[in-house]
């Protein structure tokens, strides 16, 4: 039996990569082909322990490697010694770190004439010259046949890999996420804010400096709207849930200093990661995502999936999927004003209810994760050659 050998990166950040790969076994397991998989991960990594968690501990294969580039290096290592037609799929692997490590063992798999997968979940952009160079020189001799997470990854990668073999739209898992009522308490953080009567503006992302201008998540905008929303009225909280990786934190600071200058610091409020993200959205009024270049936005679709409206971006992936269901929805990412009057529109417009089954079915048709899964066989060949079984080599 052919095996799909999957390495992943950013193993230690609880992000929208993680959980598409969780989707991705869990959709193989749907299919009855878990054991056509085997994932490479780092060590006492938090994404082996949310895959262990999430019962996939049969299906990884770790490496005990502390550096991102080592961690590659003995990846792709590995990966030659199996059989050369067991495809091997690169979830995101265009980091700098791993560069060096992908270049050294491109013509080993060349050679090999293996299939290689690149799976695009950002637009692969480096601001220096030298790292895109670099980044050119490393897929142009891999040569890997691209899967982009939506249209506008594709349009931004193309000058990397010319080949797109497909864009597939990252599962959602139904099972989690959908608008049943929750048979558990609300958050207990999230308590003192419903207590408080006031709206939640729910916000999941990784909290990210304001001068990135490769994917800004712009929370700041976040900000400005909570004060439109004071200035006329309306009783709205803002809560962020994400991962802070600056030293001291430093991102969350200047967002609570912002806070406060703004004269919102009452009605915002900053909580960690958490696996079980679900049990907030049940307790949300509007989620909203402002970043200007996200590539796609899993949260659109969870939140949507649990039948809570969301305000995005007009650009990037954000704009691209809430295009196909509310358009209505979207906004100028830097327009605080307009984002606040879709907001209040979204809270007493009788078409909500309407564009919101419309989202729903659109989940559902393109955000399966067994389709997810069989596509992917489909386009690796798994489903399409059977050999004996052979052993992995260690």
């Amino acid at each position: 039996m052919r095996k799909l050998l999957i390495v992943p990166v950013f193993h230690h950040a609880l992000g929208g990569a993680t959980v598409s790969l969780s989707m991705t076994l869990k959709g193989f397991q749907q299919c009855g082909a878990l054991n056509q998989l085997c994932v490479l991960l780092r060590a006492d990594s938090l994404m082996e322990q949310y895959l262990c968690q999430a019962g996939y501990e049969s299906c990884l294969h770790l490496i005990p490697e502390r550096s991102l580039g080592q961690f590659m290096k003995q990846a792709l290592h590995w990966v030659n010694q199996q059989p050369p037609d067991w495809p091997v799929l690169l979830e995101n692997c265009v980091a700098r770190q791993l560069l060096p490590a992908m270049a050294l063992a491109a013509p080993r798999l060349r050679w090999s004439r293996r299939p290689i997968y690149l799976i695009f979940r950002d637009l692969a952009y480096s601001p220096h010259p030298l790292g895109s160079l670099l980044r050119k020189f490393t897929l142009a001799s891999l040569a890997p046949r691209a899967i982009c997470n939506s249209q506008f990854t594709a349009k931004h990668i193309r000058k990397l890999v010319p080949y797109i073999e497909e864009v597939l739209y990252p599962p959602v898992d139904l099972e989690r996420f959908n608008d049943r009522p929750s048979v558990k308490p609300p958050p207990a953080n999230l308590q003192p804010i419903l207590n408080s009567g006031a709206r939640i503006i729910l916000t999941p992302s990784r909290i990210s400096k304001s001068e990135d201008n490769i994917n800004d998540k712009n929370l700041r905008s976040l900000l400005l709207v909570l004060a439109q929303l004071k200035s006329r009225g309306q009783n709205y909280h803002g809560v962020v849930i994400g991962q802070d990786t600056s030293s001291d934190q430093q991102n969350i600071r200047a967002l609570l200093a912002q806070a406060k200058d703004l004269g919102v610091t009452d009605r915002f409020t900053i909580l960690p990661p958490v696996f079980a993200i679900e049990d907030y959205y049940k307790y949300a009024d509007v989620v909203m995502t402002l970043a200007p270049r996200e590539p796609f936005g899993r949260t659109i679709v969870e939140a949507i999936a649990c039948g809570v409206p969301v305000v995005g971006s007009q650009t990037g992936g954000i704009g691209e999927i809430l295009g196909n269901f509310a358009p209505e929805w979207t906004v100028n990412p830097y327009n605080p004003a307009a984002a606040a009057e879709i907001i209040i529109q979204i809270a007493h417009s009788p078409n909500s209810s309407k564009l919101l089954a419309q989202g729903q079915r659109w989940v559902e048709t393109h955000c399966s994760v067994a389709s997810y899964a069989h596509r992917i066989m489909e386009i690796t060949g798994l489903d399409s050659t059977k050999l004996p079984e052979t052993e992995l080599v260690y």
